[in-house]
């Protein structure tokens, strides 16, 4: 939340000097840039954690409870996939950038693309974390 609110304040200070001074930072776009990417890139990986990623649950009520639990774990699978595209692109597009700079911000590129491969780290991390709540949670259940 705390690169949400930097990114607010670069913006809204962007604004006000672009207007009542007449003068626009060079930094100010390409640090809200960064803060968004970060930002986004990161929340997806919480909404991974907190499993809040979109599903038509509508079928769910026909559904018997064993094709939910096999649906899930196809979503999962489909979440790591997804993963890791994500970590071998960002990656490469993190190796392409290397030699390029934010000029605003003098910062290389490639930091603003190392949100993309951590991102998908993190997802794993979580998907993993809650298949083995869910394996020792029916794991408890059979017993």
């Amino acid at each position: 939340m705390s690169l949400l609110v930097l990114m607010t304040l670069i913006v809204s200070w962007v604004v006000f000097s672009r207007y009542f001074l007449h003068k626009t930072p060079a930094w100010g776009e390409e640090g809200a840039l960064l803060c968004m990417v970060w930002f986004g890139f990161l929340s997806m990986a919480l909404g991974v954690r907190d499993d809040l990623h979109l599903r038509i649950t509508i079928l769910d009520q026909f559904l018997s409870d064993k094709t939910k639990n096999f649906l899930n774990w196809i979503s999962r699978i489909l979440i790591i996939g997804f993963a890791i595209f994500m970590i071998t692109e960002g990656i490469k597009m993190s190796k392409v950038a290397t030699g390029n700079y934010m000029p605003g911000i003098k910062l290389n590129s490639a930091f603003l693309y190392a949100a993309v491969p951590l991102a998908g780290i993190a997802m794993i991390y979580y998907i993993i974390q809650a298949s083995i709540k869910e394996i020792k949670r029916t794991g408890e259940g059979n017993k």
